[in-house]
Parts: C-alpha cells; sequence; structure tokens
C-alpha cells in the first residue's frame, strides 16, 4: 500500500507530456466529424455512424488527454463515437471510474473502453463491473493483479509495439491469465511506447523504426478489427 502511495505521488511530482501539433490539428470538426471540448472530455462524433457502439479512452499517465486525437479522430472519421477522457493531473489512476459518466451522459446503450499503458489498466477495471462494457482494447497494457475478467464474456485485444521498452513485459505477458480466451495479442512491428499518441519521445522509451503517423495507423485498424468482432 505504502509502495502504492509512493508511486502516486512520484506521477503527481512530474510533469505532462504535451499534445504535438497533429493532435492538436486532428480536434478540428470536419464535414463527418464533429468535435466537441467539454469539460471532462472530448466527443469525437461522425455525421454518419456506423456502429451502435461507442469508445471511451483512457489516457497514458501523466500525458495531455489531446495526444490521442490522432487515432480517435480517425476511428470517429470511420464512424465510431468516441469519447477522450480528461483525467486529474492526466492520471487515470485519480478517477479510474471516469468513463461511467461518459456512459451515464450519451445515448450510447453498447461500449468499448480502451486506454493507453496506465489508462489501460484504468479501463480493464471498469471493464471489469459495468455491464453496459462489451470490449476492451489496451494499448501496451495490462489489467491490475486484482481485476480479472478471464471469464466475462467480453472482446479483448492487446496492442503493443515491438520496441517498447517502458511497457513491463513481464506483467503484460502474464497477464494473460487475467484477460479473456478470445483475446487477440497485436503487435506492431517497429512501434514503441510513445507512438500511441502524439506527445513526442517518452523517457525510456526504445527508438521506433516506423513514424508514429504508420502506428497510429495500424492502431486505428485494430481498433476496427474489433469492432468487426462486436458487430
Amino acid at each position: 500500500m505504502k509502495q502504492n502511495l509512493l508511486t502516486v505521488l512520484l506521477l503527481v511530482a512530474c510533469g505532462s507530456y504535451p499534445a504535438g501539433d497533429v493532435a492538436l490539428a486532428s480536434l478540428e470538426s470536419s464535414d463527418i466529424t464533429t468535435i466537441t471540448l467539454q469539460d471532462r472530455w472530448i466527443s469525437f462524433v461522425p455525421v454518419e455512424v456506423t456502429s451502435d457502439i461507442g469508445v471511451v479512452f483512457y489516457p497514458g499517465g501523466k500525458v495531455e488527454s489531446e495526444a490521442y486525437a490522432p487515432i480517435l479522430r480517425a476511428l470517429a472519421d470511420s464512424g465510431i463515437s468516441t469519447y477522450l477522457l480528461y483525467l486529474p493531473r492526466n492520471l487515470a489512476i485519480l478517477n479510474s471510474d471516469a468513463a461511467e459518466k461518459v456512459m451515464d451522459e450519451v445515448s450510447i446503450d453498447r461500449w468499448v473502453v480502451a486506454g493507453h499503458s496506465l489508462g489501460g489498466v484504468a479501463a480493464a477495471k471498469m471493464a471489469s463491473f459495468d455491464d453496459r462494457i462489451v470490449g476492451v482494447s489496451l494499448w501496451a497494457s495490462y489489467p491490475a493483479g486484482t481485476v480479472d475478467i478471464s471469464n466475462s464474456s467480453l472482446v479483448a485485444q492487446s496492442i503493443t509495439g515491438s520496441e517498447d521498452t517502458v511497457l513491463n513485459w513481464k506483467n503484460h505477458d502474464a497477464s494473460a491469465e487475467q484477460l479473456p480466451a478470445n483475446t487477440e495479442w497485436i503487435t506492431i512491428e517497429g512501434g514503441n511506447h510513445a507512438q500511441f499518441g502524439d506527445y513526442g519521445a517518452q523517457d525510456g522509451d526504445g527508438e521506433a523504426s516506423i513514424s508514429p503517423e504508420v502506428q497510429w495507423g495500424y492502431t486505428t485498424d485494430a481498433v476496427l478489427s474489433l469492432f468487426d468482432r462486436l458487430d
């Protein structure tokens, strides 16, 4: 317990990674997607919705929410209503139930929760107890040791970059028994930890051999494949 508290305090004391120019440009509405910045989340709503399932996304620890706009915008451009959470001090662990507010207020009955790094930990926890959630997408992440969704009916996926040296791979691999048997394990060759968003290089990360744009495209395609399994 003391160790967990110390981890939280250290993260709070650290500065956040700011969103890059591409991410900020992705926040402009278009003729196919309406983007609204609200107090607790950013909504990406397609003009023509192609799925009755929505996405709620938890950002990674100490990363500005807007940094994930490129991928979430791409999902919305594909017809999926997507909601990007704002979190206290950019830490999902300070409000791991944040997705519940979105699901309570938006008129969508079924949801996929997704998250990057520490955000994925919160997403898995949320998926463990809310019946409105039908799918979970973990980006460079895994469930906490106390979270077990292996016997659930959830459709799940785990997406990683082969050059990620921030992710604790031992814990990631061990988490397989906590996830459903149908979990799809996807490795983006040449991808790293930071390139799931647009916030520059991350301390301790490996060097990617593909561009951020390529990694965003692979990630978008992976999430869309999860929707194919759900639909």
